[in-house]
């Protein structure tokens, strides 16, 4: 089923807004549909009965039957195949993980919106940017704030869920709440953005297209789309993906802010060179 899913990838961007939302779902995860009916993938994907047939016959099937079946067939080959990835050795891992991040990194890519070029412009406006993940969006979260804090600009990136609150809680209007999220579902990074919206700032997310309760307090949201699927159902690249957005913005800050950012960035540069070892002569 490959070729399907590389078919929906190609037809993605000239999709009608309801069939792309059911487009996204199922590349996102594409095992879920065999457990879904017609109304259950409705209500996941917040379409209607209607746009998923009307898509699955865009797709070449009949109906949502027979394309539930195809993505069937593909989760049992995917079954078989994990078999085999148990004897797999070190390089053949080490060229999936590869291989998983930059699919990912390409799907995500097809997803980008002028959503970026509004997050940009809030986070060039901002005067502090405050930061909001937990577990191991936090440590992408901490990275982004480092980066941006040699351009000058305050804000903060707390591991501690009561800070992240406090964080939120002293926010002003026109400032930027950034949260990292792939399910949109951790209760205080939610909550954190409920509060920050309320506060008057620009909230931006970034998270995997569905339905969740932190889209409901988000001005701007950046959609990732992770291809790899490993034991545990652990997504391994969706950090790959978090990080890559991440590191565009930074760029597209250093960029608009031009000899600003090059100041900042050569003040901080020699600040940080005191806590190197010099080399010997």
């Amino acid at each position: 089923m490959k070729g399907l899913l590389m078919r929906i990838r190609f037809q993605l961007p000239s999709l009608p807004r309801a069939e792309r939302v059911v487009a996204e779902a199922l590349l996102e995860n594409p095992e879920a549909i065999s457990g879904l009916t017609l109304a259950q993938l409705a209500k996941e994907t917040g379409s209607s009965d209607a746009s998923i047939i009307r898509f699955c016959r865009r797709m070449g099937f009949k109906g949502y039957t027979d394309f539930k079946t195809a993505f069937s067939c593909r989760k049992d080959l995917s079954d078989e195949d994990e078999e085999k990835e148990n004897q797999d050795s070190m390089m053949v891992i080490l060229k999936k993980v590869f291989r998983g991040n930059m699919q990912t990194l390409t799907d995500t890519l097809s997803l980008a919106t002028t959503n970026y070029d509004e997050a940009l412009n809030a986070m060039v406006k901002a005067k502090s940017i405050h930061f909001f993940g937990v577990g191991d969006a936090y440590a992408v979260c901490q990275l982004a704030h480092m980066k941006i804090s040699r351009l000058g600009i305050s804000g903060s990136a707390y591991s501690d869920v009561t800070q992240q609150l406090v964080a939120a809680a002293n926010i002003k209007p026109g400032d930027v709440a950034f949260s990292v999220s792939y399910e949109g579902r951790s209760r205080n990074v939610v909550e954190a953005m409920k509060i920050a919206k309320e506060r008057g700032a620009v909230t931006i997310c970034i998270t995997k297209m569905n339905k969740s309760p932190l889209l409901h307090y988000v001005d701007i949201a950046l959609f990732i789309s992770v291809s790899d699927l490993t034991i545990g159902r652990e997504k391994v690249a969706r950090r790959v993906a978090d990080q890559a957005i991440l590191d565009a913005l930074f760029v597209g800050m250093s960029i608009r802010m031009g000899k600003e950012a090059v100041k900042k960035m050569q003040d901080t540069h020699k600040v940080m060179e005191i806590n190197k070892i010099k080399k010997k002569s």
